[in-house]
């Protein structure tokens, strides 16, 4: 009988250390399905859109570009990144000078044009220039008013 009652006991002994330990084991959970990599949200870009107006202009005998012409660049430039399109510019100039200094200056406001552009990302081999100095007026007056509407540089998309 002792033999017995050993046994007992040492059963005994065997589910109190089960029931001891019972609480330490960890839970293991599995899902079943594999998990998926964290996606990346790409944010939409907004298309710029082409400038309402394609002539900057310029006050008299200089090709320096003020703020609101750079304004327009900027939106050109942002329009031109956007998209495969080349363009010309066309370097205008009012009649006052000679022939010679208004075609050289007409070329120098184009270049003005192209240099901004240029620097704003726009691969110069998509920027023709041109002047046409005098040869085009888009105002046949004379006087201030008329003068400052001739001396402009046109983008034209090709």
């Amino acid at each position: 009988m002792n033999s017995h009652r050993s046994i007992k006991l040492a059963m005994v002994a065997l589910a109190s250390a089960g029931l001891l330990f019972a609480g330490c084991a960890k839970k293991e959970t599995v899902s079943a399905e594999p998990a998926k990599p964290a996606q990346k949200v790409q944010p939409v870009k907004a298309s710029a859109s082409k400038p309402s107006t394609n002539s900057v202009y310029f006050a008299f005998d200089s090709a320096e570009l003020d703020a609101s012409a750079q304004a327009t660049l900027d939106g050109y430039a942002a329009w031109l990144n956007d998209n495969s399109n080349s363009i010309k510019i066309e370097g205008n100039c009012d009649q006052r000078g000679s022939r010679e200094y208004n075609l050289a200056l007409g070329q120098e406001r184009a270049d003005s044009v192209k240099s901004y552009l240029s620097a704003r990302g726009v691969s110069s081999s998509r920027i023709d220039t041109v002047s046409f100095g005098e040869e085009r007026p888009a105002c046949n007056g004379t006087g201030e008013a008329c003068w400052a509407q001739n001396r402009h540089a046109d983008i034209v998309t090709r």
